[in-house]
């Protein structure tokens, strides 16, 4: 004989049984979950972020999309480090983000300057900055504003002058740069690597201009160099303005212009350098 079928009133019997079970199971699961949750770090949403592959890595994975996929990632910095600026908390995974973005989008812009904005206020940031700021500056090689944030960097990083100084030389004689900018390198060259390498960095910008006013502005700087009495101010800046308007229409005695004009703004000429500037005023 065939066994019996369970009636269907008995099986509708045993199907609250099944659905408490799988409330039970939910039940547990949320509490797991909720436990789990309680076990993660303060700052487990910002570590997610280690598991963001560096841009040479992805640029593969973009399929050609690179700039679009940088955009993407520009965007979720924004949201990123406005979340934690927001709430208080540290920004730390924003370096390593810029970084995906401009490696994928060399030419956006944004993101340079506000990494040089934001990063150079976190020491422990400013290699990461550094390193955005040079590919920003191969990017766009003549924005000044990038060079300073680099040049301000460095200063904050090790106090290299002379290394601050290099990232603002290519722009000292650029139109658009306002003065300040202009001499602040040759100031910073001044404290890193002394007096006769600012007033080579200076003749040199003089004779490589073509700006009246800029070659005003290195001649006023070289004056401020070598500091002397007031009554001699006039006679200093003369000379400073003859000596170099003959090294630059002879180039071959600017070396030893720029010895003469350091020996004689510190009053220190030898009979060698007073002959010279005998037959430079004939």
């Amino acid at each position: 004989m065939t066994p019996a079928k369970p009636s269907i009133a008995a099986t509708q019997d045993r199907t609250w049984i099944g659905i408490l079970s799988l409330f039970l199971l939910l039940g547990a699961a949320a509490w797991l979950l909720k436990k789990t949750d309680q076990t993660k770090s303060a700052d487990w949403d910002q570590s997610r972020l280690t598991y963001l592959p560096s841009g040479k890595l992805l640029k593969p994975m973009a399929m050609d999309l690179d700039e679009a996929v940088g955009d993407i990632f520009w965007v979720q910095a924004m949201i990123y480090f406005a979340d934690a600026y927001l709430t208080g908390k540290s920004y730390q995974w924003l370096g390593h983000m810029l970084d995906i973005v401009t490696t994928l989008n060399t030419h956006l812009y944004a993101a340079y300057e506000f990494g040089g904005v934001v990063l150079t206020k976190e020491k422990r940031e400013l290699p990461k900055t550094l390193k955005l700021l040079n590919r920003g500056m191969e990017a766009f090689p003549n924005d000044w504003r990038l060079r300073l944030y680099a040049a301000t960097a460095q200063l904050a990083f090790d106090s290299n002058f002379t290394a601050a100084a290099e990232y603002l030389k290519p722009i000292t004689l650029d139109k658009d740069v306002p003065d300040h900018i202009r001499t602040l390198c040759a100031t910073l060259l001044n404290k890193g690597g002394g007096q006769r390498v600012a007033l080579a960095f200076l003749v040199d910008r003089y004779l490589h201009s073509d700006n009246t006013i800029n070659r005003e502005i290195f001649v006023k700087k070289i004056i401020k160099l070598y500091p002397g009495p007031s009554d001699k101010e006039t006679a200093r800046k003369d000379a400073v303005v003859r000596i170099l308007q003959e090294v630059s229409l002879e180039p071959r005695i600017e070396l030893m212009a720029l010895g003469i004009i350091h020996e004689y703004l510190s009053d220190t000429l030898t009979p060698q350098s007073k002959t010279l500037m005998e037959l430079l005023y004939k």
